[in-house]
């Protein structure tokens, strides 16, 4: 047998963090996988996941065991990834080594999906947009809700990630933490963009790259100035923004870590408070200025 295909996809199954995403490195992985089994793409579409577990299949496995995987990725569910060696036939060993890479692979998702929403909820109460970057690969790692804020209302937000990835990648070349303070100047506005390095083991296990972003003068309030103004609460406030920006409920949800039932409450709650009944409206009044907000509706006594 050549052992060399076999190798090659054994680093790659349980090396996740180099391919962008758990899609794209899935993908990589069934295709080093058809390899050693010396299996071409069938003609039929059958999903990725699918696929893999057909492959890489072992005695006693339970149906669907990667999608638990995957979907679960806590650690009952990592151990059902790992198979076991025993009296197993000699025929199999190589799955076994491929099975024992992914279930390597997929613990190593599990700690940057815990990594990732430890510090998204540590910095979604924070009014600077704030994210977090390898320093090794320049891929962002976590992102707080006024991040996103700030990149979905900027008509050139190619060209502002664009800048953004140039001082990643020049915070990440300089020794020590001197940060890169610096002005952008787009159609949205005006960025006050803020790199520094981190020492491995501050943000991330590894060097990091951490970003702060905000955008002076006229726009949208922030968290704290609706709690203020609005007597907003809780997540309510990061809620009205997102949805002033364009955000579906669904996708709200997913950047704040919520269900939807919960954003719809939320901004249920929030138009009530405002006295609106559209996203548009509701842009348009957090877009106005201080003096130009109408003040809340009194609430009618029962």
């Amino acid at each position: 047998m050549n052992l060399v295909p076999l190798v090659e996809a054994v680093g790659i199954l349980a090396c996740p963090l180099e391919w962008g995403g758990e899609g794209p490195w899935l993908a990589e992985c069934l295709r080093r996988v058809r390899d050693v089994r010396g299996v071409r793409a069938g003609a039929v579409s059958v999903d990725t996941v699918t696929e893999l577990e057909r492959l890489l299949h072992l005695p006693g496995d339970g149906q669907g065991w990667l999608r638990a995987a995957l979907d679960h990725p806590d650690s009952s569910q990592q151990g059902r990834a790992l198979p076991s060696t025993a009296d197993l036939p000699d025929a199999l060993l190589p799955v076994v080594s491929l099975r024992c890479a992914l279930s390597a692979g997929l613990a190593t998702l599990a700690r940057l999906q815990v990594s990732r929403s430890t510090l998204g909820h540590a910095f979604d109460e924070v009014d600077t947009g704030m994210a977090i970057y390898r320093s090794e690969d320049h891929r962002e790692i976590a992102r707080n809700a006024r991040w996103t804020a700030i990149l979905v209302a900027e008509p050139e937000r190619d060209r502002l990630v664009e800048l953004i990835g140039r001082r990643v990648r020049q915070a990440a070349s300089v020794a020590g933490a001197v940060p890169v303070d610096e002005e952008l100047e787009l159609l949205g506005g005006s960025y006050r963009v803020v790199a520094s390095r981190a020492a491995a083991g501050t943000l991330l296990p590894e060097p990091a790259v951490l970003i702060l972003m905000d955008r002076p003068g006229p726009g949208l309030p922030t968290t704290q100035e609706l709690r203020i103004t609005f007597g907003l609460r809780g997540r309510e406030p990061q809620v009205a923004l997102l949805a002033a920006e364009g955000l579906s409920n669904a996708d709200i949800a997913e950047r704040l870590r919520l269900s939807a039932h919960t954003v719809r409450h939320y901004l249920e709650r929030v138009m009530s408070r405002l006295g609106l009944h559209t996203r548009k409206a509701l842009a348009v009044h957090l877009m106005a200025g201080p003096g130009e907000r109408p003040q809340p509706l009194e609430r009618k006594l029962s």
